[in-house]
C-alpha cells in the first residue's frame, strides 16, 4: 500500500522529503556534536551538565524519526520510480549509500540507546556530555567514551550520503523538478 502511495506522489515532493529528511539528520547530529555536548562543559556544577545536554538531546529525539521517516520514504518513492542504477559507477554510488544509511541508522539508534543509558544513570559528575571525569561511574563513562565517537560517526556519514547524492544528481539523476510538471504547475500550458 504504501509502495502504491509512494508511486502517485510527484517526484520534487518526494526529493524534497528525501534531501529535507537528511538535512535535518546531519543537521541535527552536527549541532549537536559542536554545540550541545561543547556547551555542556560551561555549566559549573558537574552533577548538572549531563543533565543538560541530554534536555537538549531529548528535544531533538523527538524530530529524529520525523527526519529519517522523511529521508526513507522519499527515498523509496525516488528508488519506485527510477528504477536501479544502470552504469557500474552509478551501481556503486548506490551500494555505498546504502552501506552509510545502514551505517547511520545503527549509530543513531545505538546512540539514542547510550544517551537513556547515561540519562538514568541520573546527575553523575561528568566533564562534559561525552567526556567523563575521575568521579563519573564506570557504566556512564563507558556509554560517554562510546557516545563521543557516534557523535562524529553519524554527522559523517550522513555528510557522506549527501555528497553522493550531488554527485548522482550530477550525473543524471532524478530531477528536482520534472520537465513536464514545472509548466503545468507555473501554469504555462500543458507541458
Amino acid at each position: 500500500m504504501i509502495t502504491t502511495i509512494l508511486r502517485h506522489v510527484p517526484n520534487w515532493t518526494l526529493r524534497a522529503a528525501h534531501d529535507l529528511g537528511l538535512a535535518a539528520w546531519f543537521g541535527g547530529a552536527y549541532m549537536g556534536a559542536v554545540a550541545l555536548n561543547g556547551a555542556s562543559r560551561e555549566v559549573e556544577d558537574p552533577t548538572q551538565r549531563g543533565r543538560v545536554a541530554n534536555a537538549g538531546w531529548f528535544r531533538w529525539a523527538a524530530i529524529v524519526p520525523v527526519a529519517v521517516g522523511a529521508h526513507l520514504s522519499g527515498g523509496l518513492g525516488l528508488t519506485l520510480r527510477h528504477g536501479r542504477a544502470s552504469r557500474g559507477s552509478e551501481r556503486t554510488a548506490v551500494v555505498l549509500r546504502a552501506g552509510l544509511l545502514g551505517a547511520t541508522l545503527l549509530a543513531t539508534a545505538e546512540s539514542g540507546r547510550l544517551g537513556r543509558k547515561v540519562a538514568r544513570a541520573g546527575d553523575v559528575p561528568v566533564a562534559t556530555a561525552v567526556q567523563p571525569i575521575a568521579d563519573t561511574p564506570a557504566d556512564v563513562a563507558s556509554a560517554q567514551r562510546r557516545l563521543r565517537v557516534l557523535q562524529w560517526v553519524i554527522p559523517s556519514t550522513t555528510a557522506a550520503m549527501l555528497v553522493i547524492d550531488a554527485w548522482q544528481e550530477s550525473h543524471g539523476g532524478a530531477r528536482l523538478i520534472p520537465r513536464r510538471w514545472l509548466p503545468r504547475m507555473l501554469g504555462w500550458g500543458r507541458g
